[in-house]
């Protein structure tokens, strides 16, 4: 009897292990308050929001990195480069949509809603940036680059799946911030005019207005890249302490280094385009 009591709470023990990384798990594929729903056994609804901000970045010659590598660097490379990624994204409490290939989706006022998501989205392009540059090509050895587009606008949100579970993003405005990624520059922010307006809501940045491009699917759209915040230093926004013998004061010198000449010739082929600081 007694033996049969130790394998009973042995097994109980168990159980009790199994269900915490169960939890544990759910916890890191959901949003927290999508999954603590889910444990309590309610139904989570599909909801809409009026305005989030998604952000999606991708890896510059990626293709040409697979095709010359090996397998388990490419992996390697992903896994060093998300690692980063997903500490920026924890530090600026916003959620990780999903990641596929050398795509990462991000956004920024769901499921929780609140007013600065568009600042925080910008927060953490800027520390992307800057983090892709401590991660060498494994093919040139040169810092990644990283193409980041930026959208604000209407979502609808919502877990999809049982077994698997997954709090995926619907709408035009999905599509329009991959498109903002896809039509977008490496080591560059760049953000639709919705993105642009909204960051004026709670954030002061400074912008470089691209002008009027043609965006397949959407015709002529009107395209901002994001230079720089006036509120934060890139040190406060990656989480790192100024080396004041080495680093500028912000920060955003070292950022920009090296893409001033892509911009110019942006500007050039964009005649109307001007630089647009946001108080």
């Amino acid at each position: 009897l007694e033996s049969n009591n130790e394998n009973l709470e042995r097994i109980a023990e168990e159980l009790t292990k199994e269900k915490q990384k169960t939890e544990s798990l759910l916890y890191e594929m959901l949003p927290a308050s999508v999954a603590t729903q889910l444990l309590n056994g309610e139904h989570v609804k599909a909801r809409e929001f009026d305005e989030a901000t998604i952000m999606f970045s991708d890896i510059a010659n990626f293709q040409y990195i697979v095709f010359s590598s090996e397998p388990k660097d490419v992996v390697y490379l992903l896994n060093e480069i998300f690692t980063k990624f997903d500490r920026l994204v924890v530090q600026h409490s916003v959620y990780k949509v999903e990641t596929v290939g050398d795509s990462y989706m991000t956004v920024g006022g769901v499921p929780e809603e609140k007013p600065d998501h568009c600042e925080t989205i910008c927060y953490v392009a800027v520390g992307m940036l800057w983090e892709a540059r401590s991660v060498s090509d494994p093919i040139t050895g040169q810092p990644l680059q990283v193409r980041i587009g930026i959208h604000s606008g209407p979502v609808v949100a919502g877990v999809v799946g049982n077994k698997m579970p997954r709090y995926c993003l619907f709408g035009d405005s999905v599509n329009t911030a991959s498109r903002m990624q896809s039509h977008g520059t490496p080591g560059r922010i760049h953000c639709s005019k919705a993105a642009f307006q909204c960051a004026q809501k709670t954030g002061r940045f400074e912008f470089i207005c691209r002008g009027q491009i043609q965006v397949k699917g959407k015709g002529l759209m009107e395209t901002y890249f994001l230079k720089s915040s006036q509120k934060k230093s890139l040190w406060e926004i990656v989480g790192i302490e100024r080396d004041a013998k080495v680093h500028s004061i912000d920060g955003y010198e070292e950022l920009n280094a090296g893409i001033e000449e892509n911009v110019e010739i942006t500007r050039t082929n964009a005649p109307n385009s001007r630089m647009c600081t946001v108080c």
